[in-house]
């Protein structure tokens, strides 16, 4: 074939220009850390106040998360929230505009930094109720945020690297198409991220990750039953989602932690226990890295030396579990865990009854069988086994529950499954041993068609204990001002605290008042205590009994 040298030229313009295309597609760093930014939640906790975007962009991260566009506005212009880092809006209009982060935007980059626009977030309103609203919202997210012109760019010229979907409520609906549309917009160019809770598959987000294209997400393994401190942590349950069902099969799994212990009501983990963590998902091909809720914590936070996003960022990068540069650990905080701007959730525990472990785990083992510690606990299948005098016991959970550890690890309860019982241990030549998945199972959650929450134990001993109540709004209306939860104990217990919220117990029902930190919201996280009487059992709320009016 004889090519003339024009058609030749031009031949080979085309497929340089289709090898650019190629390798401008968006990808996500290796052994990245990531950072939500924005929401300031070290300063509302005290902690700490947080700094310009600029500030972050550093050896110690590699994705920053902007949170957040809190109101879709389908039509008309959306809502945005970045707490003290911007407050200025657009003449005659409630749009913020934001040169400064825009001009940090560029900065990050230029330091290679991949700058993401999340949506959603506790606060706010938003939703969709079709795809088509999805797909008409992509082109202004694109428009006003990404490649494409609008008379209103909140950024200015500054074009953001892509859009997180941290979807707290509203409901699954249009999420699939929006990321579609997104990646068509852009010629694959956006990344689109997911921040979906660690329960499987999450409630509202779950749909659109089975049925469009995802670059990474940062799943938020806190405010949940499945911590990485506890029995029931599932990494391995989305390294599989990401391996066999996601439609991007190089989607990078994040390992979503809090900052620090203010920065959620559980699942706040130490540096040490950071690096095990690290340890036991590198294995997974689809591990991309280690997420933060958020910047203001991790920076602020001195438990370990110089602060926890150094000493992470040198673990992460190091892409092993060593030491990290051998950080020195600081004094411990005395701050209380408190709910945080980004949790979200989708189960709950059901009438567990716990007894008073020094230190939880989960095997499977018989009557007689020789254990290390007194009054330790442990599950063994739907059982649980106490060590007494050198020796386990084995006591049966109530009919219908099974034995679950609580989210610290120290102790252990029996709960509702989700669904049917295979906690379950089968007889092998060598003893007892777990059956597959015997500690995958879920606490079973609360729903209404309204409402869907998750009460995650924290810890119990004998005569006391802690959990969570993580609720999302599933229907596109917000929770309101103040939200009344109510529910009954088992018999010897008592309610005594219950944050931002004033308690009425009479025998054991119970009902809390709980004030909304926000306006409006798609979640209410918020801790709650109680007492045990006369050695009793904790025997928490059942899903059937409990509700949520707003």
């Amino acid at each position: 074939m004889v090519i003339s040298c024009k058609r030749f030229i031009s031949v080979i313009a085309a497929t340089a220009l289709l090898a650019s295309s190629t390798t401008q597609a968006a990808s996500i760093p290796a052994n990245a850390v990531a950072e939500y930014w924005g929401q300031n939640s070290a300063g509302a906790g005290g902690s700490g106040s947080q700094q310009n975007l600029a500030t972050y962009c550093d050896d110690s991260t590699d994705i920053i998360l902007l949170s957040f566009l809190t109101g879709f506005n389908v039509g008309g212009l959306p809502s945005l929230n970045f707490a003290n880092a911007c407050e200025t809006t657009f003449d005659g209009t409630q749009l913020l505009h934001c040169p400064t982060i825009g001009k940090d935007i560029k900065t990050c980059q230029s330091k290679g930094k991949k700058i993401i626009l999340s949506l959603g977030g506790a606060a706010g309103s938003y939703g969709f109720s079709s795809d088509a609203q999805a797909t008409t919202f992509a082109q202004t997210l694109y428009d006003m945020f990404g490649g494409g012109t609008h008379k209103y760019r909140p950024f200015d010229d500054a074009i953001v690297d892509g859009f997180d979907f941290d979807i707290e409520g509203g409901g699954p609906t249009g999420y699939a198409a929006l990321s579609t549309a997104l990646k068509s917009l852009s010629n694959n160019k956006l990344l689109i991220t997911a921040a979906p809770q660690c329960p499987f598959p999450d409630a509202m987000i779950g749909d659109a990750l089975n049925n469009a294209v995802f670059d990474a997400v940062f799943v938020q393994f806190y405010n949940n039953y499945c911590t990485p401190s506890g029995n029931n942590f599932n990494f391995d349950t989305w390294d599989n989602w990401a391996k066999t069902v996601s439609k991007n099969k190089d989607v990078k799994v994040f390992l979503g932690l809090p900052g620090s212990p203010s920065a959620a009501g559980s699942g706040y983990l130490t540096f040490a226990q950071i690096q095990s963590a690290v340890a036991s998902v590198q294995k997974y091909s689809s591990y991309g890295g280690v997420m933060f809720w958020d910047a203001s914590q991790t920076y602020s936070n001195t438990q370990v030396s110089p602060n926890l996003a150094v000493a992470v960022a040198k673990l992460v990068h190091s892409g092993s579990s060593g030491s990290g540069g051998n950080p020195t650990t600081a004094g411990t905080s005395s701050g209380k865990p408190t709910s945080s701007a980004h949790p979200i959730s989708s189960s709950t525990s059901s009438s567990p009854v716990t007894a008073s472990p020094t230190s939880g785990g989960s095997t499977c083992v018989k009557n007689g069988d020789s254990c290390p510690t007194n009054n330790q606990y442990t599950c063994s299948g739907n059982s649980f086994a106490a060590c007494s005098n050198g020796k386990w016991v084995v006591q049966g959970c109530p009919s219908g529950l099974t034995c679950f550890t609580t989210t610290d690890g120290s102790s252990i309860y029996c709960a509702q499954p989700a669904s049917g019982s295979a906690n379950t241990c089968a007889a092998s030549s060598g003893g007892i041993v777990p059956a597959s998945d015997s500690s995958k199972n879920a606490p079973k959650p609360y729903k209404n068609n309204r409402v869907q929450a998750q009460l995650s134990v924290v810890s119990t001993t004998d005569d006391e204990w802690s959990a969570v109540i993580n609720a999302r709004r599933t229907d596109l209306k917000p929770f309101g001002s103040q939200v009344v939860v109510g529910f009954a104990l088992g018999p010897h217990m008592s309610l005594t605290e219950a944050q931002n919220g004033k308690i009425t117990q009479s025998g054991s029902k119970v009902t809390m008042q709980i004030k909304n930190p926000h306006k409006k919201s798609m979640d209410l996280v918020f801790t709650i205590k109680g007492s045990i009487a006369n050695g009793g059992v904790f025997i928490a709320p059942s899903t059937s009994g409990m509700t949520f009016q707003s």
